[in-house]
C-alpha cells in the first residue's frame, strides 16, 4: 500500500495600502465599506489567489474604537453577498468612520451554529463535521483599515474593499484504490487470472465532532494577522467515533483502462473530516474483498475476506487543518515481494519497458507480469524412516 499526501497551505502576508481620492463636499462611493476575498494566497503585496465563490455569502464581525456600541462592535454577524460588482453588506450599508480604523473578521458558512467570534479569539464548539459535510472557513484578521484599501487580483476579476483571506478550518480525505495486476502467464503455458471485487469500503472509528479555538497573542496596528492554531493543527474531539462508509459496492476492479493507464477507483471522494490525531490500530480502513482465482479459465479458488490497514499507515500522525490527504491503496490479489511486477528488461525486445516511465510505477515494473516467486506454492518432499512395530502373538494350543 502506498500513501500519497497532498496538502494545501497559505502563507501569512503583510498588507500594503494604496491611497484613494475623496471628492470634497460629499460622501463618495469610496466611503462605503465593501470587501474583497481570496481563499489561497501566494504572493504579496498584491494578493493572488482563488476568489471566494460569488454565489455564496459569508458573515462579518467588525470593531472600531469610534463605535458607541457595547464592546465596540461595529458589525455584529453581518451577512455579506456579491451584487455583481462588489461584495457588500446585506440589510443596510456601512460607511467608514471618520477618525478611527476598523478591524474585521469573517467566517463561512453564513450564520453557522457553534461559532463564537471575539476580537482576539474564534471558537468552534461541538461542531458535527460528518453531519454537516460543508466547508468551514475563517479569515485572517484584517486590522486597522480605513477607506484606503488594497486590491486582490485572482487573474479574472479585480475587486476593491477590505481584504479577507479565507482559510479552511477542517481537513479533507480522499481514498483511491488501484488493482496492481490480475493476470499472469507462465513459461509452461499456465495462465492465472484473478477476478477482484471490492464489496464494501469504510473508514472506521473516526472522530466526527469536536471543538477548536483560534487565538491572537498580539495584534499589530494594521495589517493581515494570521490566527494561532491549536497544537498540531487539530481539533479537540468530542463524543463517540463513527464509521464513514463508501458508496462503492460490489465493484469489479481492473488494473488498467483501455488506453493502458492505471485505473483508479474512488472509494471516498474529497470528504470533510475533523482535524484529529490518528492512532495506529485504532482508526482504520476496512475493505471487504472477493477474489476468484482462475487457472486456464477455470475458477480454482474463491475467497471473501476483510482487510483493515491502519489509516495512519506510516507517516501521517494527524489530519491537520487546511490540508487534503489522498490515500492510494494498491491491491495485489496474491501478495508478492512488493514491486507488483517483474522489472522491465531493456535488452529484451519483447519487454524493453516504457519509453516514458509511469510516475506511479517508479520501480519500472511490468504490472502484467507480477513477480510472484515468493508466493507460488512449492513442495519439499521427504521420506521419513520406517517405524519398527513388533507384534507378538501368543498361540494357545
Amino acid at each position: 500500500m502506498k500513501k500519497v499526501l497532498i496538502f494545501i497551505s497559505a502563507a501569512a502576508l503583510l498588507f500594503a495600502a494604496c491611497t484613494k481620492v475623496e471628492e470634497a463636499g460629499r460622501e463618495v462611493k469610496d466611503q462605503e465599506i465593501t470587501f474583497q476575498t481570496a481563499m489561497h494566497v501566494t504572493k504579496a503585496p498584491v494578493f493572488t489567489g482563488s476568489v471566494f465563490p460569488t454565489t455564496e455569502t459569508f458573515s462579518v464581525y467588525a470593531w472600531t474604537d469610534a463605535s458607541a456600541l457595547p464592546n465596540s462592535i461595529f458589525m455584529d454577524d453581518v451577512t455579506v453577498a456579491f451584487n455583481g460588482k462588489d461584495w457588500k453588506t446585506q440589510g443596510g450599508t456601512y460607511y467608514w468612520p471618520k477618525s478611527a480604523p476598523v478591524d474585521f473578521i469573517a467566517y463561512y458558512p453564513t450564520g453557522m451554529n457553534g461559532i463564537t467570534v471575539a476580537p482576539k479569539k474564534v471558537t468552534y464548539t461541538d461542531i458535527d463535521v460528518e453531519a454537516g459535510q460543508e466547508d468551514i472557513m475563517y479569515t485572517d484578521k484584517a486590522v486597522g483599515f480605513s477607506n484606503n484599501v488594497d486590491l486582490i487580483a485572482d487573474g479574472v476579476n479585480q475587486y476593491t474593499g477590505v481584504p479577507l483571506i479565507f482559510r479552511h478550518a477542517l481537513a479533507k480525505v480522499k481514498v483511491v484504490i488501484e488493482l496492481v495486476y490480475n493476470h499472469k502467464e507462465e513459461a509452461d503455458g499456465t495462465v492465472t487470472d484473478w477476478e477482484v471485487t471490492l464489496n464494501s469500503f469504510k473508514m472506521k472509528d473516526i472522530f466526527s465532532k469536536g471543538s477548536c479555538e483560534l487565538n491572537l497573542s498580539t495584534t499589530p496596528a494594521e495589517g493581515i494577522v494570521t490566527w494561532e492554531r491549536p497544537a498540531d493543527a487539530v481539533w479537540t474531539p468530542n463524543g463517540d467515533k463513527v464509521n464513514i462508509a463508501s458508496a462503492i459496492s460490489s465493484e469489479k476492479l481492473e488494473p488498467r483502462n483501455a488506453d493502458g493507464s492505471v485505473r483508479e477507483y474512488e472509494a471516498v471522494g474529497e470528504h470533510f473530516v475533523l482535524p484529529q490525531a490518528l492512532a495506529a490500530a485504532s482508526q482504520q480502513f476496512e475493505l471487504n474483498l472477493t477474489i476468484n482465482t482462475k487457472r486456464n479459465g477455470t475458477v480454482v479458488l474463491s475467497e471473501t475476506f476483510d482487510r483493515t490497514p491502519d489509516i495512519t499507515l506510516t507517516s501521517i500522525p494527524a489530519w491537520e487543518m487546511n490540508h487534503i490527504y489522498t490515500y492510494r491503496l494498491r491491491i495485489t490479489p496474491t501478495a508478492s515481494d512488493g514491486n507488483g511486477g517483474q522489472p522491465y528488461d531493456p535488452s529484451d525486445p519483447n519487454n524493453p519497458g516504457p519509453t516514458n516511465p509511469d510516475p506511479n510505477n517508479p520501480g519500472h515494473v511490468d504490472p502484467n507480469n507480477p513477480n510472484l516467486d515468493d508466493v507460488i506454492i512449492t513442495f519439499d518432499p521427504a521420506v521419513d524412516g520406517w517405524d519398527n512395530v513388533n507384534v507378538e502373538a501368543v498361540l494357545n494350543i
